[in-house]
């Protein structure tokens, strides 16, 4: 079996796991009688979590070769902790503590995963966005089934069916490559380096304020809907609309980086979510919102694959893990302080505030993109155009 075939299952198993709890998941809460204060710091214990553990786990797998191992632990502990919640049911403190479990765990299963897509790519010519939609897809399929499970059997269907789902995934870890750990001191001498450049700066800036803003979307976009009068199915459909424009422009990456650069691309990205933002704080039509929704192709699937694109560029042979782990920290920072607004925004001033503010902050994470792909160095071949 090829390893890019383990690696497509894994990325369909574990985002489609996302996709059938994440969009319905502030809904639950609130139906567990949260407000959506206590909604949103639920849902930032998340990128609390993704701040911490990335980093951490990327160097540690490149300083010990240990990446294929370390997804599989990771991966068990994501389903064994997000099972808690069943137990845990509405009380506060038992949910806080398995919703932190679980994002423990699950905060570096990307990264990780990336790495080894790419490190795929390097030795055996193949492709990362065709290997990485699978991901998109999965989470596509989630939703909608996600949305009909909810209108049959409720919102408390949302974690059985997505604890079983995130079993399979643990389970697609364990045929991934994962050759025996070894010590590789240079990883730690290669990541200092990366750190003391300037660019890298700019660009971990501008991921921070773009993710910042569309965490209005993460923790709001269901309740802002919502408030608008969406039934939870076409919360849904919304969700999956948004993900299939993913699935599309991820097709077409690999075409635009070769033309363009993954720099100019993320810059693109930024500035098209800042118009995304502004018209969803504008547009209540049902049918307008709906189509607003493939913008996400861009303002997400753009913006991803050429931020890990970027980082892998950089990271190098010697640190590519902890390299996508810096992106996933400055990723999840964003949202730690995205969510922890959003919520409170969303309370006090509604939806048309929320994502005006959004709005704002992805401008100034344009401007960062922009100062970061002019400081760019001279065009060079990427591992997604050498595939």
């Amino acid at each position: 079996m090829t390893p890019a075939l383990p690696i497509s299952i894994y990325y369909f198993t574990f985002l489609g796991a996302l996709g059938i709890f994440w969009p319905y998941f502030a809904l639950y809460l609130s139906s567990v009688g949260l407000s959506q204060t206590e909604v949103t710091s639920v849902l930032a214990l998340s990128p609390i979590m993704g701040f911490l553990a990335p980093p951490a786990f990327g160097l540690l797998a490149d300083a010990r070769r240990a990446r294929g191992w370390l997804l599989r632990l990771a991966s068990f502990g994501t389903a064994l902790s997000f099972s808690g919640l069943i137990v845990a049911g509405n009380a506060r403190v038992p949910l806080y503590l398995a919703t932190a479990g679980f994002a423990f765990c699950r905060a570096p299963l990307l990264s990780l995963t990336d790495a080894t897509a790419f490190e795929h790519v390097r030795l055996h010519g193949s492709n990362y966005g065709r290997m990485r939609v699978w991901g998109s897809v999965g989470f596509v399929v989630a939703v909608l089934v996600g949305g009909r499970l909810l209108d049959r059997v409720g919102l408390i269907g949302v974690l059985p069916a997505t604890t079983f789902v995130l079993a399979l995934a643990a389970a697609a870890a364990w045929w991934m490559p994962a050759p025996p750990p070894e010590r590789h001191p240079e990883a730690l001498a290669a990541w200092l380096r990366l750190l003391q450049r300037p660019d890298l700066w700019i660009f971990l800036i501008a991921v921070f304020f773009a993710q910042m803003a569309h965490a209005a979307y993460d923790s709001g976009f269901s309740l802002h809907l919502k408030r608008l009068g969406f039934s939870p199915s076409l919360v849904g459909y919304a969700w999956a609309i948004g993900v299939m424009g993913e699935v599309v422009l991820m097709l077409f990456a690999q075409r635009l980086f070769s033309r363009f650069g993954p720099e100019r691309l993320f810059a693109v990205a930024l500035g098209v979510g800042c118009l995304r933002w502004l018209l969803l704080a504008w547009v209540r039509q049902p049918a307008l919102l709906l189509a607003l929704q493939p913008l996400h192709g861009i303002t997400f699937g753009w913006f991803y694959v050429s931020g890990v694109t970027i980082m892998r560029d950089r990271g190098g042979l010697e640190a590519p893990t902890a390299a996508q782990g810096l992106f996933a920290g400055a990723f999840a920072l964003g949202s730690v302080v995205g969510m922890l607004s959003a919520g409170r925004i969303l309370d006090a001033a509604g939806g048309r505030t929320l994502y005006s503010c959004a709005a704002a902050v992805a401008a100034v994470a344009t401007i960062c993109a922009l100062g970061f792909a002019r400081r760019r160095s001279p065009p060079r071949a990427t591992m997604m155009e050498r595939a």
